[in-house]
């Protein structure tokens, strides 16, 4: 109930303030210039602004959309996509999301896709996360930084990281990365009033835009040979050039790959060592996996 009361305060803020929206969706990052959410009208643009406040900002891609909150906001609104797919956001923001789609109608709601943390019973959201590094086992390869939406990371090559918690949104994104499993995700339990989430979504939110602007400057200098490691980035690098037309099964395909790399990478350094037929088994079948994409 608090998060329909906040969405409605929010829906009925930008209802009387075409201001707010144009504020929410004004100057976006390269990285949503294919919603062209500025030529759509006034009214569309109203309730993406409205459910887009009401999503938690966590940037996770848990419900499909890996280049954040706003483009699901979007294809809720546009396209028709199921507004309950917001997993951080659980029954509370599904509920919200509702009542601006379909205000003074009693449809039968939507059950939000299930979570693989339980409920937490003071916010009925489930249990909120937060990313930490075991430092000892960290190697200092950075692969964990850019996967971090809200630059909530912070290392250099071959020292340790560290995650700053109070910035972290728990999307676990930083896992899959990592090469030698070295981060933990751990609950926390916390009570969190109206007002104060706002705040922290719209902060995370800003974070988040920050976060594109600087990969997409990095991407744009000719001397910044770091390379593309993840999926935002690589639909990052499309819209800067306009030279390539990745679609999201391709940008799914290209981290899928790394990651395949980096296991085969971690097998044949073990093989190296010691033989293990196992282990040979199992890098033969990674390695005829990878000639597929």
């Amino acid at each position: 109930m608090t998060d329909i009361k906040a969405c409605n305060t929010m829906s009925q803020t930008d209802t009387h303030s075409q201001d707010a929206q144009q504020t929410r969706l004004a100057d976006l990052p390269i990285l949503f210039t294919s919603l062209h959410i500025d030529t759509l009208p006034t009214d569309v643009q109203a309730k993406i602004s409205r459910i887009d406040a009401c999503l938690p900002q966590t940037q996770c891609g848990l419900c499909e959309h890996p280049d954040g909150c706003l483009p699901y906001a979007a294809a809720i609104v546009l396209d028709n996509e199921p507004h309950n797919k917001c997993v951080p956001g659980g029954q509370p923001v599904t509920d919200a999301i509702a009542q601006i789609l379909y205000p003074n109608t009693h449809k039968i709601p939507l059950k939000a896709v299930p979570s693989q943390w339980p409920i937490d019973t003071a916010s009925a959201r489930p249990t909120e996360v937060r990313a930490v590094i075991r430092e000892d086992d960290c190697i200092g390869c950075t692969k964990c930084i850019p996967a971090c939406p809200v630059d909530a990371i912070v290392g250099t090559g071959k020292h340790m990281h560290t995650i700053f918690t109070d910035l972290c949104t728990g999307c676990e994104l930083c896992i899959a990365p990592c090469p030698v499993d070295c981060i933990d995700l751990v609950t926390i339990e916390r009570e969190v009033s109206v007002s104060e989430r706002e705040a922290e979504q719209e902060d995370l939110r800003l974070r988040y835009h920050t976060h594109l602007r600087r990969v997409t400057e990095q991407l744009a200098d000719s001397s910044n040979s770091r390379p593309v490691v993840s999926m935002v980035e690589a639909k990052l690098n499309n819209a800067a050039s306009q030279s390539l037309n990745i679609s999201e099964t391709q940008a799914k395909n290209t981290i899928a790959a790394a990651k395949l790399r980096t296991k085969i990478k971690k097998l044949e350094k073990q093989l190296s060592v010691r033989a293990n037929e196992q282990k040979q088994a199992e890098l033969e079948a990674l390695q005829a996996e990878l000639l597929q994409f």
